[in-house]
């Protein structure tokens, strides 16, 4: 629920908690994916676990304590794609996943923010949907049995950590995509409206 009455500038939004919180996150990101490459795989795994866990708590202090804004909603969703950009860009380098997955999921990616931008433009909104979530959510704690996987810790959990990881992943890009249908009747039903 957006903050109804209440001023929506940028310079107020961006000092809220939950804000600050989303944008720590995306500093987390870029500094995990630079540490993980150059410097620590174990830290920068850690830096990006943190970064995962930040993605529920400002969500769940902007709802108890009514900072619920636009920028947020868009922080957010900014940030979750460039947390599973990231991650899977890194687990394909690291040849853990072939190319094709990053594609896969690329192309829904752009498709709803496509249909999103378009909505937008002509003042509808689509929400985010229960798919969407579970595909955010799959993504994002699958991501770490890959990287340990990846990074040769927990040896002993072998192979099934790397199915783990593998089928959530799965998982997770065919939510993608079950949303991406719910989206994509959204903005049909929209594009029909504009055009009366």
């Amino acid at each position: 629920m957006l903050r109804e009455g209440m001023p929506h500038t940028i310079a107020e939004d961006v000092r809220s908690l939950p804000n600050i919180i989303t944008l720590s996150r995306l500093a987390l990101l870029l500094a995990a994916a630079c540490i993980y490459f150059y410097a620590s795989e174990g830290l920068g795994i850690l830096l990006a676990v943190v970064a995962g866990v930040t993605d529920y708590l400002d969500g769940m202090i902007a709802r108890r304590t009514n900072q619920v804004s636009r920028l947020g909603e868009v922080l957010d969703q900014f940030s979750d794609v460039c947390f599973e950009s990231l991650a899977l860009t890194v687990a394909v380098a690291r040849g853990f996943f072939p190319p094709i997955v990053i594609v896969i999921y690329l192309y829904r990616e752009f498709w709803v923010m496509t249909v999103r931008r378009f909505m937008a433009h002509h003042r509808l909104n689509i929400p985010s949907n229960f798919y969407g979530k579970l595909k955010t959510n799959f993504l994002m704690w699958c991501f770490l049995p890959t990287f340990l996987t990846v990074g040769g810790y927990l040896r002993g959990l072998q192979p099934w950590m790397t199915y783990l990881a593998r089928l959530g992943i799965t998982v997770g890009l065919f939510m993608g995509y079950v949303s991406g249908y719910f989206y994509t009747r959204a903005f049909i039903r929209g594009y029909d409206e504009t055009a009366r």
